[in-house]
C-alpha cells in the first residue's frame, strides 16, 4: 500500500519517499525523523494514524498489558514522533499535527476499555498541546471517526455493522476515503484558524 502512495505521488511530479520505523522506540524514530528531513528538507504535516488490533475483551479478562500496550502505541509514539518534529515547525513557524481518535469516547461500546481509555488519553495529549503550540503557528486537531470500512472492524458481529449503518444519515459506515478528506482539509491553508477541534466523521456527516 505503501508503494502504490509513493508511486501515485511520484506520477504527479511530486517527491515522495517511505520511511519506517517502530514509534515506541525514540532512537527510531529520530532516525526516521533525519533521513526524511535529509530527502525532503523539511516536515510541515504529521498525521498519527497508528492503531492495533481491537480485540473485544470483557473486564473480567482484560489485563493491564492490554491498555499498556494501546498506551504506548497512541501516546508514546505520539510523544516520540512530535519530540523530534516540532522543533522543526517551531523553525518555519508553522506546522499541521493531526491526531486520528474515536468516536467511541463520545459513544462508548463494551469490551474495548483497552482501546477508549488510550485514545481517551490521545484526545486530552491532543488538546493540552493545541494550546501550548498555536502561538508558534503550530495547529494540532483531530479527527474521529465513526465506525469506518477497514480492518479493524473485523471482529465486529455483522448484525453490529447492521444496526450502525441503519442509524446513520447515508445508510452506510464510513469509507477510509471520506476520513481522508477530513484529514486533507486539516492538512490545508482552509484549516489555518482551527487548533485544538475536532472533526467527527460519522454517518456522512463532518461536523465540527
Amino acid at each position: 500500500m505503501a508503494k502504490k502512495v509513493r508511486d501515485r505521488i511520484i506520477g504527479l511530479g511530486k517527491n515522495a519517499i517511505i520511511v519506517n520505523a517502530d514509534i515506541i522506540d525514540f532512537d527510531l524514530v529520530k532516525e526516521m525523523v533525519e533521513k526524511t528531513t535529509r530527502r525532503l528538507n523539511t516536515i510541515t504535516v504529521v498525521v498519527n494514524c497508528t492503531t492495533l488490533n481491537i480485540p473485544n475483551i470483557r473486564f473480567r479478562d482484560l489485563e493491564w498489558e492490554s491498555i499498556q500496550e494501546h498506551f504506548d502505541l497512541n501516546i508514546k509514539g505520539s510523544f516520540n514522533i512530535l519530540k523530534c518534529v516540532v522543533p522543526i515547525m517551531e523553525n518555519n513557524k508553522y506546522g499541521k499535527i493531526i491526531n486520528i481518535t474515536t468516536q467511541y469516547i463520545e459513544s462508548p461500546k463494551s469490551e474495548l476499555l483497552h482501546y477508549i481509555t488510550a485514545k481517551s488519553a490521545l484526545h486530552g495529549f491532543t488538546k493540552a498541546l493545541a494550546f501550548e503550540l498555536a502561538p508558534k503557528g503550530i495547529r494540532v486537531n483531530m479527527v474521529s471517526p465513526g465506525m469506518t470500512d477497514t480492518e479493524l472492524i473485523a471482529n465486529i458481529p455483522e448484525k453490529a455493522i447492521l444496526l450502525t449503518t441503519a442509524q446513520t444519515p447515508l445508510r452506510r459506515i464510513a469509507t477510509p476515503r471520506d476520513v481522508a478528506k477530513a484529514i486533507s482539509f486539516l492538512a490545508s491553508d482552509k484549516s489555518d484558524f482551527l487548533t485544538g477541534e475536532t472533526i467527527r466523521v460519522n454517518g456522512g456527516q463532518i461536523m465540527l
